[in-house]
C-alpha cells in the first residue's frame, strides 16, 4: 500500500494549508464546493482540529489561497518574472503527479490570477475575487489604501475561469484513504503479527516506536521481557541474540538480566511527536525544484519528526525540510545507561491530542504488557490542546472536573497494562503566553519578502477564519491570553493533586508531577545569549523547535539526576561487552 501510495502521488505532502491548500481546496476542480472540502479533511486529521472549523469566511481554502497566491506574487518580484511564467514554474516544482493538477488549476484560474495581480490587488482579495475567500473582513495583507468593493472587481474582470474538469480519483482522495486507514487509529499501517510494531520506518513504523525485528511474530517485539524461544531469535529486538560458548547462555541473559532494563512511553500531543513544518515552503525567496523533495516523507509521519523528539528522539536528519539542530532525548539517555534498552520507544503523541482523546482513544494504541514486558518510563505529556482550540472562551476548554476524570481514567487502563517497577511522570500544561510575546511583532516567513505579516497579524489572521490552533494564546487580546493560562493554571494543580494524593492507588507505578520545562530552558537559553523566539517553530508560531526540543530534554534529565533520582534506571556494567560482540545493535 505504501508503494502504491509513492507511485500514485510521486513524492509529495498535502504541502499544506500554508501552500497547497490552493491546490487541494478545489481538487477534481470542482471539490471547493462541497463541504467538507478534501484540504479540510486532511487538516483535521494531520491537526486535530474539528471540521467545524473550517466554514466562516472560506476558512482553510480561503488561507491556503491566500498563502500560495502570496508566494507566487512574491517569487514573480524576486525573480522578476511575469506571473504566468512564475505559476508554470511553481508547478514544476511539485512531484509529478501534482504538477497535472496544478496545472489544470492554472488553465482555470489562471488568467484571472494574472489580471488580478498585474491590476495591483493583494492575495487577499485575489481570493475573494475567485471565490475561495468569502468574506472581506480576514485579511492577512495590508489592505490597498484605495481599494474597490470586491463585488465591483470581480464585475470587472475581463477573464473568466474554465468551466470544472472531472478528474477522477486524485492524489488527495488517496491521502485521505491514508489518513482513515492509519492516523485514525494511530498504529502501524504495516504490521503483519499485530503487536503493535513495525519493520517500516513511516506510517507509525519505526520512527514511532522501536523497529519490530521479526513482524511475523506477535510475542517478539521491543520491550518483552521473555519469550521461549532460542537466544538466536531476537526476542527484545535490542540487537543482542545468540549464545556465548564459553557458557553455554544467551547474551542476553549474561549482558541483560538483572541490570534493569526499562523503556520510554509517551502519551502526548503535536508538541510531543515534535510537529515541524518546513519553513523553506512558504519562503518565496527560498522556494527551487528541490523544496518540496521529501514531502511524502513529511506526510507520511504526520508532518511529525518523533525521531527528532525530546522523549523519543535518536536521529539527526539532514534531509530538505527537516529540522536542524542535535537530538537529545529521553530514550538515548536511557540507552547510554543500558544498551538493553535499545529500540525501547514507543512515541503515541497525536496532533491535537486533549486528556478526552487520550483516554478514550490513543491510549489503546499503546503496548505494554504488565507480565511478560519491562517496566517503563510513560509520560503523560498533554501540554497545550485542554485550552486550545478556535475559540477563546473557557466554556470551550476543559474543566478541572473533565481533567480529573479523562486522566484518571487513562491512570486505571495503565493500571492493568504496565508492568511492576514503571514511573508514570504527568507534565504540567505550558504557559503559551510565550508565544505571543516573543513573537507578535516579528516579521512571519510568509512576509518575508517585503516585512509586510507580523506573527500579530498571523495569528489574528487565522482567527479570523476561525482556523487558529489555540485561538486563546495566539491572540493580540492580553486578557484573554491572560484567561487561557489561567484554565491552564488550574489543570496543572488537578495533575499536581492527582501525582500527591493518587500515586498509590496502583501497585505497579508511582507518579510523579512536574511543571512544563519551557518557561525554566527559556531563562536558560536566554541567560545564554539566546532569545526566546529561536525556540519557536517558525511557521506555525505555535510549537517547539529543534533547539526546544533538544534543551527540554537536557533540562528534564538534570532534574531527574538532582530531584528524582528514582526515576533513572542503573547503568549496565556489560555496556562495553554488548558494544563490542554487537556494535549499533542493528540500528533502527
Amino acid at each position: 500500500y505504501q508503494r502504491r501510495v509513492r507511485e500514485k502521488m510521486g513524492v509529495s505532502k498535502h504541502t499544506i494549508l500554508f501552500i497547497i491548500c490552493f491546490i487541494y481546496g478545489s481538487f477534481s476542480l470542482s471539490i471547493k464546493n462541497s463541504k467538507p472540502t478534501s484540504s479540510s479533511i486532511l487538516m483535521n486529521k494531520l491537526f486535530g482540529t474539528p471540521l467545524e472549523n473550517f466554514g466562516f469566511g472560506g476558512g482553510v481554502d480561503c488561507a491556503g489561497c491566500t498563502l500560495a497566491i502570496s508566494l507566487i506574487e512574491q517569487m514573480a518580484y524576486l525573480h522578476e518574472k511575469p506571473v504566468e511564467e512564475i505559476m508554470d514554474m511553481f508547478c514544476g516544482y511539485l512531484p509529478s503527479s501534482f504538477k497535472d493538477y496544478c496545472l489544470l488549476l492554472v488553465s482555470q484560474y489562471g488568467a484571472q490570477i494574472i489580471e488580478l495581480l498585474e491590476n495591483d490587488e493583494t492575495p487577499d482579495r485575489v481570493c475573494l475575487a475567485i471565490d475561495f475567500c468569502v468574506d472581506d473582513t480576514c485579511h492577512l495583507f495590508p489592505p490597498p489604501a484605495k481599494a474597490k468593493p470586491i463585488s465591483e472587481v470581480k464585475a470587472n474582470m475581463k477573464s473568466r475561469s474554465i468551466n470544472p474538469v472531472t478528474v477522477g480519483e486524485t492524489p488527495i482522495d488517496w491521502i485521505i484513504d491514508l489518513i482513515n486507514k492509519v492516523f485514525n487509529s494511530h498504529k502501524p499501517l504495516l504490521d503483519i503479527d499485530g503487536d503493535l510494531f513495525s519493520p517500516t520506518e513511516e506510517l507509525r513504523g519505526s520512527k514511532w516506536r522501536g523497529r519490530d525485528c521479526v513482524d511475523t511474530l506477535g510475542d517478539v517485539y521491543p520491550g518483552r521481557l521473555k519469550t521461549s524461544y532460542s537466544a538466536d531469535i531476537d526476542h527484545d529486538c535490542n540487537g543482542i541474540s545468540g549464545t556465548d560458548p564459553q557458557t553455554g547462555k544467551s547474551y542476553e541473559e549474561l549482558w541483560c538480566d538483572g541490570t534493569s532494563p526499562m523503556g520510554i512511553i509517551l502519551l502526548g500531543d503535536s508538541a510531543g511527536a515534535h510537529f515541524h513544518l518546513p519553513p523553506s515552503w512558504i519562503t518565496a525567496s527560498q522556494i527551487n525544484e528541490t523544496t518540496y523533495s521529501f514531502g511524502l516523507d513529511i506526510l507520511l509521519d504526520e508532518v511529525d519528526f518523533p525521531s527528532m523528539s525530546a522523549a523519543t528522539g535518536y536521529e539527526a536528519l539532514n534531509w530538505e525540510g527537516a529540522p536542524n539542530g542535535k537530538v537529545v532525548s529521553t530514550y538515548l539517555k536511557f540507552r547510554e545507561r543500558n544498551l538493553c534498552n535499545h529500540r525501547d520507544y514507543q512515541n503515541l503523541g497525536v496532533n491535537g491530542a486533549r486528556s478526552s482523546s487520550m483516554a478514550e482513544d490513543i491510549i489503546f494504541s499503546m503496548n505494554r504488557n504488565m507480565t511478560i514486558d519491562k517496566p517503563v518510563l510513560l509520560t503523560y505529556a498533554l501540554i497545550g490542546n485542554d485550552v486550545c482550540n478556535r475559540h477563546t472562551s473557557p466554556d470551550d476548554m476543559t474543566t478541572p472536573q473533565e481533567m480529573f476524570t479523562n486522566v484518571m481514567k487513562a491512570l486505571t487502563y495503565l493500571g492493568n497494562q504496565l508492568p511492576f517497577g514503571s514511573h508514570v511522570v504527568l507534565f504540567g500544561l505550558v504557559d503559551g503566553r510565550i508565544l505571543y510575546d516573543a513573537l507578535h511583532d516579528r516579521i512571519h516567513p510568509i512576509g518575508s519578502t517585503r516585512n509586510d505579516v507580523t506573527y500579530s497579524q498571523f495569528y489574528n489572521y487565522l482567527n479570523c477564519l476561525e482556523i487558529s490552533p489555540c485561538a486563546g494564546w495566539m491572540n493580540s487580546n492580553q486578557t484573554v491570553r491572560d484567561q487561557t493560562t489561567g484554565r491552564a493554571n488550574q489543570l496543572n494543580q488537578v495533575l499536581e493533586g492527582i501525582a500527591k494524593n493518587y500515586t498509590h492507588n496502583w501497585k505497579n507505578f508511582d507518579i510523579t508531577y512536574l511543571p512544563c520545562p519551557l518557561a525554566a530552558i527559556v531563562e536558560i537559553w536566554k541567560a545564554n545569549g539566546g532569545q526566546t523566539w529561536q525556540l519557536i517553530e517558525p511557521v506555525d508560531g505555535f510549537h517547539p523547535n529543534q533547539i526546544a526540543n533538544y534543551l527540554l530534554a537536557d533540562y528534564q534529565w538534570q532534574l531527574m539526576q538532582s530531584n528524582y533520582t528514582y526515576l533513572i534506571p542503573p547503568v549496565n556494567p556489560n555496556n562495553d561487552k554488548i558494544l563490542a560482540k554487537f556494535g549499533d545493535q542493528g540500528g533502527y
